[in-house]
């Protein structure tokens, strides 16, 4: 008999969607701003070295790797928000239809 596995994804949720750019009156770049599309709730992984490794062959520092549950439409989407933290998208795997594991890289865009 095979075993199921039944993810909690009980981490928290995450926004995907896009960042707008805000400009002034004069067209200049003043800032970003996220635009959510949709939500997910997610379970942090652990980070295996082979990620690290992958990410950093694209010049990308490995952030976060989180797992949702699959979301077609959430692929598309560049941008990811944890608890007000943007992250950029640096690489999704499928399971089989049916996880997603997420690659995250925080946002350079942040101001600390």
């Amino acid at each position: 008999m095979q075993k199921v596995n039944h993810d909690t994804f009980s981490d928290g949720v995450l926004h995907y969607g896009l960042s707008e750019t805000i400009r002034d009156t004069n067209r200049k770049r003043i800032g970003t701003n996220f635009v959510s599309r949709g939500k997910l709730f997610y379970e942090e992984v652990s980070m295996r070295d082979q990620d690290v490794m992958r990410i950093n062959a694209m010049g990308k520092d490995l952030n976060l790797k989180i797992k949702t549950p699959y979301r077609k439409e959430a692929v598309s989407y560049q941008k990811i928000q944890i608890e007000g933290t943007e992250y950029e998208v640096s690489y999704v795997d499928k399971d089989r239809n049916v996880r997603l594991f997420w690659y995250l890289t925080r946002s350079g865009d942040e101001i600390e």
